[in-house]
């Protein structure tokens, strides 16, 4: 199967083990939004927003490369967080005994972590600013550039100062 073929295959699967689940459970149908724009380590990520809307996110390259055993593994992975999730609340731990729960009503073995080659996946690269001090720069990552942005300080570790934003590098 090529690419296209693998994601609507993966898109199918998903949806059809979610109405398989709320049938069963007697779950409101969910309709979360199934992307295929996750790189590095992950094979796959649910997301749930505050606003009950939700993402499943897959890792295309690992699906790619590993077709039939990633949709036999990581499809039902990614559906039963959101089926324990949405059965249980959010407080229950990832991969808990809800999860391994669903994970039995869809027959598959609840392995926590996949067994993929990532080396073959597209790597996420971060992006870094540059911050100054009063005796030094410094080199922040996105992730605490954007702390910064919200409104937390950083001080430096020498002379105390507050980092102020020089620019992206």
């Amino acid at each position: 199967m090529n690419k296209s073929q693998l994601q609507s295959e993966a898109s199918l699967r998903t949806r059809q083990l979610l109405a398989s689940a709320e049938q069963h459970f007697g779950l409101a149908p969910s309709h979360p939004n199934i992307l295929f724009d996750l790189k590095g380590k992950a094979a796959g990520m649910l997301i749930l927003h505050k606003n009950g809307l939700s993402k499943i996110r897959y890792n295309p390259d690992l699906l790619e490369n590993y077709g039939q055993k990633f949709l036999k593994q990581t499809v039902p992975h990614e559906v039963a967080h959101l089926v324990a999730r949405s059965l249980y609340g959010p407080t229950i731990k990832p991969h808990g005994k809800e999860w391994q729960a669903i994970m039995s009503f869809f027959k598959t073995p609840a392995i926590r972590c996949h067994s993929f080659d990532t080396k073959l996946s597209t790597v996420r690269s971060m992006r870094y600013f540059e911050y100054r001090c009063n005796c030094q720069n410094h080199r922040i990552s996105a992730i605490r550039h954007n702390r910064v942005r919200s409104g937390i300080t950083y001080l430096c570790r020498e002379c105390g100062s507050s980092l102020i934003y020089i620019k992206a590098s």
